[in-house]
């Protein structure tokens, strides 16, 4: 039986008991099927995870980036645009694939959609700069080519450390190794937990990444907002002294820096400014801030030396951070429309 047409909805993720964020994506399997079917045309509505993220789909993108016969992508970052009822974290996309149609020759038209509204249509290709992600914002590639335009500058991703750097978990601080006090320790290290919690454990149980203990750090949420549809972009940063460690809620910057003090504040300056934020919302789709989202932002000399004069507030920072990048008042007021300042 030959198909000219697949058009469908298909299921998105297995129903295994669990929640939907840690359910796996199946979504994928359909798309695979519909193109096996040989047809002449596909239309297929799905979650948008795969342009960055998701649980097992790394093949599958690296696979949609090469699609030469992907001719439009239709991109809702608000889901309840499409389906009301429903919670798809990172929005939902639509695909055209046509057989006949050669995308590395004529480009893809890639249609953003928000409020009901189209706010930006552009022709161009799956892939930018043979990155490995599907680069959402068509107006993000200009700028993301003017502060990256080669692989060779160092970015925050090669100096973040894994999920779960010190191998406790976030429960960790209801355990009886987690102490409010450090004077009954030994070799004390401070502890950093989920709800803002503060304490102390011995340094003698930390066999993970003990070599990181005695650097200056910069510590941050590995989850966040940012590159989601949900308003709160913040990005809470702050300085972790030596001697101290954190539960997986946090991920921490600063391997191969050789920060100090003054070097950590001015990098947690720098990952508070929206431009730092904006290149970060670029990698990531979803609520998950891993090492990996954070590889669109160079790494900038934080010692008093620096170009940029950190002693300003950050509105001043993010101004010569634009000025030094060359980005003109369009991409500049781009930015600061997709990003708000720091609360």
């Amino acid at each position: 039986m030959k198909f000219d047409v697949v058009v469908g909805n298909p299921p998105y993720h297995e129903e295994d008991g669990g929640a939907q964020k840690s359910a796996r994506p199946v979504y994928q399997y359909f798309v695979k099927l519909a193109k096996s079917l040989e047809p002449e045309y596909i239309s297929l509505i799905m979650p948008s995870r795969w342009y960055a993220g998701g649980k097992g789909l790394d093949d599958f993108r690296a696979e949609m980036l090469t699609d030469t016969h992907i001719k439009q992508l239709d991109d809702f970052l608000h889901p309840e645009e499409v389906f009301p009822t429903t919670n798809n974290r990172g929005g939902v996309c639509c695909i055209l694939w046509s057989s006949r149609h050669n995308n590395a020759i004529d480009g893809v038209r890639v249609i953003s959609h928000e409020g009901n509204n189209i706010i930006v249509e552009a022709q161009r290709g799956m892939r930018t700069n043979d990155l490995e992600i599907f680069i959402r914002n068509s107006e993000s590639i200009n700028i993301l080519n003017k502060v990256l335009p080669t692989t060779e500058i160092p970015v925050l991703s090669q100096h973040i450390s894994p999920r779960k750097p010190f191998g406790l978990d976030g429960n960790f601080i209801r355990t009886s190794s987690f102490h409010k006090d450090a004077y009954l320790l030994e070799s004390p290290l401070k502890c950093y937990g989920k709800a803002k919690s503060v304490g102390y454990v011995e340094k003698t149980i930390i066999d993970t990444h003990s070599e990181w203990i005695n650097i200056w750090k910069v510590y941050f949420p590995y989850a966040n907002n940012i590159g989601t549809e949900l308003n709160d972009d913040n990005l809470n940063t702050f300085v972790g002294e030596p001697e101290s460690i954190c539960t997986e809620t946090f991920l921490f910057v600063g391997i191969d820096l050789n920060l100090n003090d003054i070097s950590a504040a001015n990098l947690s300056t720098y990952m508070r400014t929206r431009f730092a934020r904006f290149l970060h919302s670029l990698a990531k789709i979803s609520q998950h801030g891993t090492a990996k989202t954070y590889a669109f932002i160079p790494v900038q000399d934080f010692t008093p030396q620096s170009d940029i004069d950190w002693t300003q507030s950050v509105p001043d920072i993010d101004r010569q951070l634009y000025a030094k990048y060359g980005l003109d008042e369009q991409e500049i007021a781009f930015i600061e429309e997709k990003v708000k300042p720091m609360e």
